[in-house]
């Protein structure tokens, strides 16, 4: 999985692959699915990835997405508040450089 992707394409790819294997008769184990959704997730999401590995409950494929693409969504908000502060920031620094006299 990958960051430049949409999170939600790429689960539900895994997703169809899961139910192609068992179209094929080729049954993995609930806890073997989860764990390799879980080890597929981004690098930048390193803490995430680390926090599910050492929870006590186990999660279903559904239950695990859902998590997933919660997770996603409060990123993207995330992102978004940090470059409009970013640019707040920015906006406040060039009106004061505009308005400042020099002796």
């Amino acid at each position: 999985m990958t960051d430049e992707k949409e999170m939600k394409i790429q689960t539900n790819k895994y997703q169809k692959l899961l139910e192609d294997l068992k179209a094929e008769e080729i049954l993995l184990p609930e806890k073997f699915a989860v764990g390799v959704l879980i080890e597929k997730l981004p690098d930048s999401w390193i803490d995430y990835k680390n926090n599910l590995k050492h929870k006590q409950k186990t999660f279903t494929n559904e239950e695990l997405m859902t998590h997933i693409l919660i997770e996603d969504t409060n990123r993207k908000e995330f992102a978004k508040e940090m470059a409009l502060k970013a640019n707040l920031v920015q906006s406040n620094n060039k009106r004061l450089s505009c308005c400042s006299v020099q002796v």
